[in-house]
């Protein structure tokens, strides 16, 4: 073998896993401009979502238990459990899509990478560095100025409730990535099973929230359909697929940089879709928080690549943990 044959293929497994984690953020982005366009409530969208995505995410499952056989009971209740804050996570990002636009509400709801670590210090007493405490006053100006609560605002939207809702969003995401996180460390041979049994949890706490409040629609015309079943294959199935193959193989400061195409992506197809061109103000917020977010899950990644240096047997726990910054 040639030097350079040496070099391609050392250079390609690298290459095909970040392939996948940018395909993957894409294919999230589209989730919010397409639950605008289906134009059904915030509890049809999120059941719809996850229910639908259960059929494409089902062969994924079948091949894992083949493979590896059934998850020990823990990680099916811990997956089940995340899944819950999954489905109240989408019940109100799904409210603040309206209220401040699919591109801004995508922005805001990745908070989740500096709300993540807050949770697990509450959670499971691993105290967060200092690089995220210290971002905490310029994200909450960003997110002000993003959600338009100071500045102009979202035409006919309501840029309070939004950006509140956007946040709560993010920190029930928090909760799913915790439990997430912890299935991937006792289960790392399980690919999709935990994804479709969170699915799944997701869809029952929607079904459940949306029946005794606005209620589930049923009688959806074809383009509310078309929009659902999208979303919930491209939004949810193959999304979170490529994301999580490609994540644990791929350096997190690369990783972090390839998962901030999804805001990006969603703002972008928010304003050539759906017509919703921010405003200068919240234009300069959506840039505090992607910047801050990025500086932020840049800094965690290098102090795992450190710790993993230190300690090669925790890399695996490291890879799974930060690869929840998705």
């Amino acid at each position: 073998m040639t030097v350079h044959e040496g070099k391609t293929s050392a250079a390609s497994p690298n290459r095909v896993p970040a392939l996948w984690v940018a395909l993957g953020a894409a294919s999230l982005s589209v989730s919010a401009v397409l639950i605008t366009l289906a134009d059904v409530s915030a509890p049809t969208a999120a059941f719809y979502r996850c229910a639908l995505a259960l059929i494409p995410l089902a062969p994924f499952v079948l091949r894992d238990v083949l493979r590896h056989g059934l998850p020990e009971l823990p990680v099916v209740g811990m997956a089940l459990l995340g899944g819950s804050f999954l489905g109240i996570d989408y019940l109100m990002w799904n409210v603040s899509i309206a209220d401040v636009g699919a591109g801004i509400a995508t922005v805001l709801v990745n908070m989740q990478v500096v709300l993540f670590p807050l949770v697990m210090w509450a959670v499971a007493g691993v105290r967060p560095a200092r690089r995220f405490v210290a971002a905490i006053p310029i994200l909450l100006v960003g997110v002000a100025l993003a959600g338009g609560v100071v500045g102009p605002g979202p035409a006919g939207g309501n840029a309070v409730r939004g950006t509140l809702l956007s946040l709560a969003a993010a920190l029930a995401y928090s909760g799913y990535l915790y439990f997430g996180q912890r299935c991937g460390v006792r289960a790392p041979r399980h690919f999709a099973t935990p994804v479709f049994l969170a699915t799944a949890a997701a869809a029952v706490m929607s079904g459940v929230v949306g029946t005794a409040t606005s209620g589930i629609a049923f009688d959806l015309g074809p383009e509310s359909w078309l929009c659902l079943a999208l979303v919930a294959l491209f939004g949810q199935a193959i999304g979170w697929l490529l994301v999580g193959y490609g994540l644990p193989r791929l350096d997190p400061a690369l990783s972090s940089t390839l998962l901030l195409l999804q805001p990006i992506g969603a703002a972008l197809l928010g304003a050539v879709v759906l017509d919703e061109v921010p405003t200068a103000t919240q234009l300069a917020g959506c840039a505090a928080v992607l910047v801050t977010v990025w500086v932020t899950a840049l800094g965690g990644s290098r102090a795992a690549g450190r710790r993993r240096a230190r300690k090669p047997e925790a890399a695996r726990e490291d890879a799974v943990q930060e690869s929840s910054c998705g």
